[in-house]
């Protein structure tokens, strides 16, 4: 405890030099705090956001689908759909399930004819919600949490029959408006033609710009009339809570296996490639970041303890001559490089929680993100981990940059060291 109070008194024997370290370590804290807040809610939005339009955070389909679904996607139907959901909705943490059948054809419109990719879905638990408000704050919570935003007409709903939702760029590329009449054409489940007359009621965007390029969303009991089929292609299982996937997974998978149904199951980070991708990416750039940070913190606190040594040879022969031993002047120089990475990386939590909160009111205004046409809020998030991670990197850097000075230190010479001016 004596070395200890000692070695806290040395740091502030040369307060601004102390002060221009402690700011170094402090700062590169609050960098990694915010930065690993900022990635944290890019990860959050990209995943909520395919989740509620795109995947649901479980899908349910007929084994071999995700293997030769897109060459055979009418050998792949599931028959038994309301037995399974059914089945499905007893899970512990499953807020519903809803099914899903995908189909492609033509739509035509007067003299325009376009390809598109048809979804059929349950207008009950297919979120939407409206681009009613320029706020970006407010358009990307809804696009986080709603998935899908009808920006003209309305939304579909329980009641709609022969109406349809278009993607924003398939609308834009035919031409379309909220109540135009419309011509689907594709095959049927047996390889019939079949046609149906529709009308536009509202066009929607979502997170992918591909999706709402080619996209158009119609009632489910439509599309099994067009595609004259009773059966589906996906059951979309929707959790309340997302870090239960993997739990609520393994369990429908034993039911599946113990009942000896003929279904596979993939998760929301088995289907999107392209969030996993993402991931990675940030991730490399954010370790990049960081042994940036630590190396500018290990030569930072370096320069302090050497010139600590270099001004003190004098004070450290007069300590070893009155009986201080070799451990004893490198486990003192050794406290005082832990005490900067202590101070430091604690004054660097504070500051780092207060920036990251205090920039997260405000948001930061961001581009919209490849494959995508929306501008979104950055708000960067505490991360409890990260705060963790800061602090022990300030203090094991602080070791390491200290052992060296230290180690120089207790090899002095004694007599040298009484003689040095």
């Amino acid at each position: 405890m004596i070395i200890a109070k000692i070695a806290i008194r040395n740091i502030f024997r040369h307060k601004t030099r102390s002060l221009i370290t402690l700011s170094t370590i402090c700062f590169g804290g609050m960098a990694l705090i915010f930065a690993g807040g900022f990635f944290e809610d890019i990860f959050y939005k990209m995943r909520e956001s395919y989740i509620q339009a795109h995947t649901g955070h479980i899908q349910i389909v007929k084994k071999g689908y995700f293997e030769k679904g897109a060459v055979e996607p009418y050998s792949f139907m599931i028959d038994n759909a309301d037995k399974v959901a059914a089945i499905v909705k007893k899970v512990p943490g499953v807020k519903f399930v809803t099914a899903r059948l995908q189909f492609s054809g033509l739509m035509s419109r007067g003299d325009s004819t376009i390809s598109f990719v048809g979804m059929g879905v349950d207008p009950r638990y297919e979120s939407t919600s409206r681009a009613s408000s320029s706020d970006l704050r407010k358009a990307t919570e809804r696009l986080t949490l709603g998935g899908v935003i009808v920006t003209d007409g309305a939304p579909l709903t329980g009641k709609d029959t022969y109406s349809i939702m278009l993607g924003k760029g398939l609308a834009a590329n035919i031409g379309a408006k909220p109540n135009d009449g419309v011509v689907l054409l594709t095959n049927t489940v047996n390889g019939s033609v079949n046609a149906l007359d529709v009308t536009v009621k509202g066009m929607f965007y979502t997170s992918s710009k591909a999706y709402d390029d080619n996209v158009l969303r119609i009632p489910l009991a439509t599309a099994q009339k067009l595609l004259a089929t009773n059966s589906v292609q996906s059951l979309v299982v929707m959790l309340s809570r997302t870090e239960d996937t993997a739990v609520v997974k393994n369990e429908l998978a034993r039911i599946f296996r113990d009942r000896q149904f003929d279904l596979e199951l993939k998760s929301w980070d088995q289907i999107s490639d392209f969030y996993a991708n993402t991931v990675k990416l940030f991730n490399r750039l954010f370790l990049i970041m960081k042994i940036v940070i630590i190396i500018v913190v290990i030569l930072s606190i370096f320069n302090t303890m050497n010139m600590a040594v270099l001004e003190r040879v004098s004070e450290i022969g007069t300590i070893m001559a009155l009986g201080t031993k070799r451990a004893g002047v490198m486990e003192l120089f050794m406290f005082e490089g832990l005490g900067l990475g202590v101070i430091g990386g604690a004054l660097g939590i504070v500051f780092g929680v207060l920036a990251t909160q205090f920039i997260s009111q405000i948001g930061i205004p961001m581009p919209p993100p490849p494959g995508a046409t929306m501008n979104w809020l950055s708000e960067p998030k505490i991360v409890p981990g990260m705060l963790k991670f800061s602090f022990t990197l300030s203090i094991i850097t602080a070791l390491i940059s200290s052992w060296y000075p230290a180690h120089k230190a207790s090899r002095l010479e004694i007599a040298e060291a009484l003689r040095h001016k």
